[in-house]
């Protein structure tokens, strides 16, 4: 067990915001699966404690807590909304999750509540991932994913989720698509490389950038981040119905800068609790 200090930091808004699946609060302790490892995480002031195999540094970079808030601040804060959701949701900070998990979580995700997806995946992993401890499963593994049937999927209750992550895993074990390449590509040519993968718009492929790739620039539009942004900037924001997301994501782009990624999470989160 160990402690980090951890200034402009909230674990509780940073984990129950809508970007990762894999954690559950009980009391003021937060227990996750990351990494293929066990997280116990808890926060008193400015001190986050945990009790992890994992290291110092890999806690760091999970947390993001090498962001410079005050800057993102700074960046973001352009109007009296953005700058009442700083002020309640000071310290909510992105993760920095591991692309493979991220990408078919939010394949998972599609048309989908946050609770279901949270049920589904516990199910995929306890069926397929590997046992760390007592009642803890690592995220399955494509190659895992990749030599199982269909119909061995129906448990987990993906529907028809359950091809889509199937066909991407056996294509990411076989080496026909090198997901962590991505990292390495602008935001815009990684985009084009996702979005041709079976089951994967331009929302999810935005949350895998965000989220996995830490490319700060993505905007996922989905009807919570629609509905907030037409009835607040809605006037500001022009396109034709059929492409109204993607101009919603270009005015964000533009209006909150470089950072409009954390624009959003503070965005989505506050319609997540309305």
């Amino acid at each position: 067990m160990y402690r980090i200090t951890t200034p402009d930091f909230n674990l509780d808004h940073t984990l129950s915001c809508g970007q990762v699946f894999r954690w559950q609060k009980n009391g003021n302790l937060w227990t996750g699966v990351v990494n293929g490892a066990v997280i116990r995480a808890k926060q008193e002031r400015e001190e986050l404690i945990i009790d992890s195999i994992l290291d110092r540094n890999f806690i760091r970079e999970y947390f993001r807590l090498d962001d410079d808030m005050v800057k993102i601040y700074e960046s973001i804060n352009r109007d009296a909304l953005m700058d009442a959701l700083i002020r309640k949701y000071r310290g909510l900070r992105l993760v920095r999750q591991d692309p493979w998990e991220c990408l078919v979580s939010y394949i998972c995700s599609s048309n989908n509540t946050i609770r279901n997806i949270k049920n589904s995946i516990s199910r995929m992993c306890e069926c397929f991932g590997k046992e760390i401890g007592s009642g803890y499963y690592s995220f399955p593994e494509p190659e895992m994913l990749a030599v199982i049937e269909t119909c061995q999927m129906q448990q987990c209750r993906l529907g028809f989720r359950s091809s889509r992550v199937l066909e991407i895993a056996s294509r990411v074990a076989e080496g026909e698509f090198d997901l962590y390449r991505l990292g390495k590509l602008s935001y815009e040519e990684a985009r084009l490389e996702l979005v041709k993968i079976h089951g994967v718009g331009n929302k999810i492929a935005d949350c895998v950038l965000l989220f996995a790739f830490g490319k700060l620039e993505s905007f996922p539009v989905d009807t919570h981040i629609e509905k907030i942004m037409e009835l607040h900037y809605g006037r500001h924001i022009t396109g034709t119905k059929s492409k109204r997301k993607e101009a919603i994501a270009g005015f964000a782009r533009r209006y909150f800068g470089g950072y409009c990624g954390y624009a959003q999470e503070y965005l989505y989160f506050e319609d997540l609790g309305t």
